[in-house]
Formats: structure tokens, C-alpha cells, sequence
């Protein structure tokens, strides 16, 4: 069975889902650079980039700033590679296709995090949030926005935590049981954005 085209964004109507959705979350893309205050020359991963429009927005806020990501489908990275490069920024990337349970980076590499988005597709969130962890570095912080599915989550939807019906307190719980001190930031419409630094 295929995935959901949210899921898996691909081809053709996987670019055009993948711009209706960079349009839709402006406004949470604002909030989320505003809630990881960037620094010039730290380096940055993000997490289900999809059009690379906020790895495109960190890269104008500050200088030397090195920004990875990844992202599951072969579309969202050839997307996110042409815009980027188009905007001379290729020495300043590291753009790979992959899942959030797998980051093919070494220890303590990021001094931020970012998920937009793509938390409630996360299948082990205990595993992915551990594998983060292994990639930032003390008190280096995760910035997770996401649109509330207290309610009504889809069933397809494959993340347990977003069908919990308490997925705020739960993803809280899940990100001090790791270690992190949370909060959460002033929401974005309807998105939800936690703020988490690693303090151990």
C-alpha cells in the first residue's frame, strides 16, 4: 500500500502538495526561526525540509551558518537542492535523503534541531528522539512545531504519540525522559511549537 501522498510527497503532485504546504506554514516557519535563535556559524539540521524553504530562511538570517537535513522522498531533496544551490548556498549544505530513526551524521554534530511538520510521521518517536540526541550537542536545542492532533488524528497517521490523544503532554514527556528541559512557544495558527534543550 502507498503512503498517504502528506506522508510521502512525490512527483509532480508531490511538488505541488510540497509548495501548498510552504504556503501554508509561514507563518509557523517565522515562529520556528524565532523560537531557535539562530547564531551566525552554528551548524543546523532539519528534519522532513520538504521544499528547503526554512533551511533557505536560516541560511539569510545569519553568516556561516552550515545547515543540514533530510527528508524521505527522492522529490523533497531534488526540490530542496535546486532552490538552495540557485541561491549560491551549496558550500553551506548538506542536503541527504533518510528517515528521522537513522541521521548519518556523527556525535554531538548540531547545535539545533528542527521539525516542522513531520513529527506525527515519526513511526518510533522514543528511537528518533534518541538518535537526535546523539546528534546534538549539550545544551544544543530542538525546536518541534506541529499541528495538534489531540483530536480526531487520522489513523493512518503513523507516529502513536500523535494518535494519543495527548499529544503535547506526551511529546513533552517523551523529551524529558531524554534529558530536555521544554517549553512550550507561543503557537503559530494552528501549529503547536515546543522548544527543548538538551541538559544532560
Amino acid at each position: 500500500m502507498s503512503k498517504p501522498l502528506p506522508q510521502s510527497p512525490s512527483g509532480f503532485t508531490g511538488k505541488l502538495f510540497g509548495k501548498l504546504m510552504e504556503w501554508t506554514n509561514a507563518a509557523a516557519y517565522q515562529k520556528v526561526l524565532q523560537a531557535l535563535a539562530p547564531s551566525n556559524n552554528e551548524r543546523f539540521l532539519e528534519i522532513g525540509f520538504g521544499t528547503g524553504r526554512f533551511c533557505e530562511m536560516l541560511l539569510s538570517a545569519t553568516t556561516g551558518t552550515f545547515v543540514a537535513g533530510i527528508d524521505p522522498t527522492e522529490t523533497m531533496v531534488e526540490t530542496a537542492l535546486n532552490r538552495l544551490i540557485k541561491k549560491g548556498s551549496s558550500d553551506r549544505i548538506d542536503i541527504r535523503q533518510g528517515t528521522d530513526d537513522s541521521l548519518p551524521w556523527d556525535d554531538d554534530r548540531f547545535d539545533g534541531i528542527i521539525a516542522i511538520h513531520c513529527f506525527q510521521f515519526w513511526q518510533d518517536p522514543d528511537l528518533s528522539i534518541a538518535e537526535i540526541s546523539r546528534v546534538l550537542r549539550p545544551q544544543g536545542r530542538i525546536i518541534i512545531a506541529f499541528r495538534d492532533h489531540s483530536t480526531n488524528a487520522p489513523d493512518w497517521l503513523p507516529n502513536p504519540i500523535s494518535r494519543s490523544g495527548r499529544e503535547v503532554e506526551n511529546t513533552i514527556s517523551l523529551l524529558e525522559k531524554h534529558g530536555y528541559k521544554t517549553t512550550e512557544y507561543p503557537a503559530a495558527g494552528s501549529s503547536r511549537i515546543l522548544r527543548a534543550v538538551l541538559i544532560v
